[in-house]
């Protein structure tokens, strides 16, 4: 019996020349399987999907809530003789 990340590897080869499979089981939490079809073309279809996933989350920030002003206060001028021999 094989397993779904199988299946799923056997489907898209049948269908697609290159494909790349990164799934995080159920059980596990912190790890992750990776399965390609080359090597070569890995690298190019993971640098292409970072750009495309980029590109959809900056489309989720309005671009009014990109920045948030903090208001500070300003601090006192300290003369560098208060510091003490320390600091210097």
């Amino acid at each position: 019996m094989s397993t779904p990340l199988e299946q799923a590897q056997a489907i898209l080869g049948e269908h697609y020349r290159n494909y790349v499979i990164i799934a995080q089981p159920e059980e596990y939490p912190h790890t992750f399987e990776f399965v390609c079809s080359d090597s070569f073309a890995t690298t190019g279809l993971l640098m292409e999907s970072m750009k495309y996933h980029d590109a959809v989350m900056n489309t989720f920030q309005c671009s009014e809530d990109a920045f948030e002003w903090l208001d500070e206060e300003e601090e006192e001028d300290v003369d560098e003789d208060s510091y003490g021999e320390d600091f210097l």
